[in-house]
């Protein structure tokens, strides 16, 4: 998790338009310039494409920062696009082609992105839109790999920023309320065979929310004052997602189960559940092993798998 200090010198480079140098960075946080040296090659390891220049100082990449992703994912299969009409799309594609588990697409703009149950995503310039190929030869739940997506985002935002973030079932990131990162999952199945896994993942960075989502969204950018940088945040959510994973596939369900309700804001709370065929109300009470959502609607027990879940209280 990155420290207060390592945040303040990070503050102070988005803040600063071209190079600073580590002997203003020293004077205005008061550390040694070999503390500051130290910090920017920390805030590297994690991700953030900073230039190094002995003669000017320092500067962060942020408008163009994905365009080096390579640099921070070496050990996956990288495919970074200027526009596309989804990343589902085109990972759906280099999937029946062959491309390996891992391979992970990343797309500046969406002409067509979309959400659970059919909804248009909105994907403009500025947000992190990316889709995550897996390959599990077997699947306990989808949902799981649900819960998956969303804790590792969550845990991801804390460890840079230390925002107050959650995760509404089943993977709906929120911060202030508002959603910061929504997660799409599809399977390409054959009978009782998974071919692989589509895990489309979309977080609200430095983009312009349309007018009509501004009540209901929320972008990194609005609440940091600053533009902030997508690479740390990619490599993060993939890091965290691939260890969770992993954790799936060794039968360690209560391990996930465990991360995602560290970061839920869920359970406990009265919620409407909306349906294919049904709405109910209830008290969001736990999930089970299958990652289902189950509510206690008073005078029965209801496992949601699923659905909309909206918060009443």
């Amino acid at each position: 998790m990155l420290s207060n200090t390592h945040r303040k010198v990070l503050e102070l480079l988005m803040r600063s338009e071209g190079f600073v140098s580590s002997s203003r960075i020293a004077s205005e946080l008061g550390i040694s310039k070999s503390s500051v040296s130290r910090v920017v090659k920390e805030l590297i390891s994690y991700g953030f494409i900073i230039e190094v220049s002995p003669k000017l100082g320092y500067r962060v990449e942020v408008l163009n920062d994905v365009k080096y992703v390579g640099k921070v994912l070496k050990n996956l299969n990288i495919y970074y696009l200027d526009s596309c009409t989804s990343t589902q799309d085109v990972a759906d594609m280099l999937a029946s082609q062959g491309a390996p588990e891992g391979t992970v697409v990343i797309c500046e703009e969406m002409s067509y992105g979309r959400g659970r149950l059919g909804r248009k995503w909105v994907a403009g310039r500025g947000g992190l839109w990316f889709t995550i190929v897996l390959k599990p030869k077997v699947v306990k739940s989808l949902q799981l790999l649900t819960l998956i997506a969303g804790t590792s985002v969550v845990k991801t935002v804390k460890e840079l920023y230390n925002l107050d973030v959650s995760v509404k079932w089943p993977n709906d990131v929120l911060l202030s309320s508002r959603k910061l990162c929504g997660v799409l999952i599809e399977a390409r199945l054959e009978a009782d065979r998974v071919n692989y896994v589509l895990v489309g993942i979309g977080v609200n960075v430095n983009n312009e929310l349309p007018e009509e989502l501004r009540g209901v969204g929320i972008t990194l950018k609005d609440v940091l004052g600053y533009r902030a940088p997508r690479t740390p945040i990619l490599k993060g959510v993939v890091n965290n997602l691939l260890n969770l994973y992993n954790e799936l596939l060794r039968g360690n369900y209560d391990v996930v189960i465990s991360e995602w309700k560290k970061y839920n804001s869920t359970i406990g709370r009265k919620v409407k559940v909306v349906s294919f065929n049904e709405v109910f109300e209830g008290i969001a009470v736990d999930v089970d092993v299958n990652g289902s959502l189950i509510v206690s609607t008073g005078g029965s027990v209801r496992k949601v798998g699923v659905g909309d879940v909206i918060h009443l209280s």
